[in-house]
């Protein structure tokens, strides 16, 4: 009798192997934990590498959201990291020519990754050398769109004269960073499982992985740091980008940075009421909930240049609680989509400080490779300009403001930085009564609490008035 029951559990066993694919273990692969994927992306134009020199500075609605044309030498003395997927190939035609990149000091960290055919695996070596230029073929331009936001961007496309669209800061000192990359890698096995997931992520004998790692994001945080340290600059830092599960080993690198004076900005996330992402919700940091103008892709006439019409130039009222078109009697939303304190995850409401436009904002950006389903596409995409989504594009804002706020007060830490943007964005509550806006994609939360969207709607000109006053 028991030799019979071995037997059966041994065929038993044998049917399990026969039935289920042996799937290729992702144990070997480190954890690309962190991403930088928009919620959404709108194609605006395409791009024309111009010759001629731009004929005029514009401004967008979403600098003028937050009131940052009242500073044009706005984030001067201020470096600005960026870390995040690096700077397009070319990105010297897309940023202003004003615009002070400090390519010398750009650093990436990455990992260079080939199929090891004895083990069956795939190898992958720290490439500390990795520099700041996003891979052509299968990259993501999200740095540089994120770029644009602080120091603007050149506008050049058919039938409109060559122009710049300024940014919040544009006279901030920028460092390119790549902490996050994408590797679209040659695969002869017919199944692996690339993110654990029990789905085959081979397609055309290639997989794709993309994201960034502890090491790599640990690496550039601390090079900062060491930045910071050895000449006593004032750096702010972008990071837009996060992870559903909080890393002891980024929260030390934070802290560590924090103690030689950097100040960290971060997305919250784009689960909506979920929860916020990590590192967003570390109370010790400045997250940015994302919201948008609700007379958005639409605007107001006139616009300059004004022939083809562009609503992203539109004027916006200066009074943010004044009457829009549509009815409602507030001109800015909450993004349904932007993450929110969730106290089941151990978010407090104070985790989440400030909103700042992040709906539709309008930049330079490269598309990622991606599966279509039957063909691998955006292979060698060109930089053109799109709307994007995402509390991604809400962190550059607050971090121009940061910037314009450290110009003058250039002692402030992390800690001062944090309460003089909270204390401002309590001056302007979002209204939670906002019924309507020209948003195909993401309309505003019909529910929100107080503190949906931190402390406020967060202002250049507020963030100086308490920064004075305190």
């Amino acid at each position: 009798m028991k030799r019979a029951w071995l037997f059966s559990i041994a065929l038993l066993s044998l049917l399990v192997l026969t039935i289920v694919p042996l799937t290729k273990s992702a144990s070997n692969n480190p954890n690309l934990k962190y991403n930088v994927t928009p919620v959404k992306t709108q194609f605006e134009e395409a791009a024309v590498i111009a010759t001629s020199q731009a004929t005029g500075t514009y401004l967008g609605y979403d600098i003028d959201l937050v009131n940052a044309e009242l500073y044009p030498d706005g984030g001067e003395g201020i470096y600005v990291a960026i870390m995040d997927t690096g700077l397009v190939n070319g990105w010297q035609n897309f940023l202003p020519p004003t615009a002070n990149i400090r390519t010398d000091l750009g650093r990436g960290w990455s990992y260079d990754v080939v199929w090891d055919k004895k083990i069956g695996d795939f190898v992958w070596t720290p490439n500390t050398n990795r520099g700041f230029i996003t891979k052509a073929y299968e990259g993501d331009g999200h740095g540089t769109h994120v770029a644009s936001t602080i120091v603007g961007y050149q506008r050049a496309t058919i039938g409109v004269a060559p122009h710049i669209v300024r940014g919040v800061a544009p006279k901030a000192t920028i460092i390119p960073l790549l902490g996050l990359d994408t590797w679209l890698v040659d695969c002869p096995a017919k199944f692996y499982d690339a993110d654990g997931d029990g789905i085959n992520d081979v397609h055309d004998r290639k997989v794709l992985f993309r994201g960034g790692d502890d090491w790599m994001l640990t690496s550039a945080i601390y090079y900062v740091a060491s930045l910071a340290e050895a000449n006593g600059w004032k750096i702010i830092v972008n990071n837009s980008w996060g992870s559903s599960e909080p890393s002891p080993l980024i929260r030390e690198a934070i802290d560590y940075a924090i103690t030689k004076g950097v100040i960290f900005v971060f997305s919250a996330g784009n689960d909506g009421m979920a929860g916020m992402g990590w590192p967003g919700a570390y109370p010790e940091v400045i997250s940015a909930a994302a919201g948008g103008w609700t007379m958005q892709m639409v605007g107001y006439q006139p616009s300059n240049p004004p022939s083809p019409y562009r609503w992203y130039l539109s004027d916006v009222p200066e009074q943010l609680n004044t009457r829009d078109a549509l009815g409602n009697n507030w001109q800015i939303y909450l993004g349904e989509f932007s993450g929110r304190p969730n106290a089941a995850l151990g978010q407090d409401w104070k985790d989440l400080d400030v909103c700042a436009p992040g709906c539709y904002v309008v930049g330079p950006y490269k598309p990622e490779a991606a599966w279509s389903g039957t063909a691998w596409v955006n292979l060698d995409a060109p930089t053109a300009y799109y709307g994007l989504w995402g509390t991604s594009m809400a962190a550059p804002h607050v971090v121009g403001v940061a910037a314009i706020v450290a110009h003058y007060y250039q002692g402030f830490n992390q800690y001062e930085m944090e309460w003089v943007l909270d204390k401002a964005a309590s001056y302007i509550p979002l209204s939670s009564n906002v019924k309507y806006a020209y948003d195909p994609f993401y309309g505003p939360a019909f529910y929100n609490n107080d503190h949906d969207s931190g402390r406020g709607w967060l202002t250049a000109d507020w963030a100086l008035y308490c920064a004075a006053n305190p």
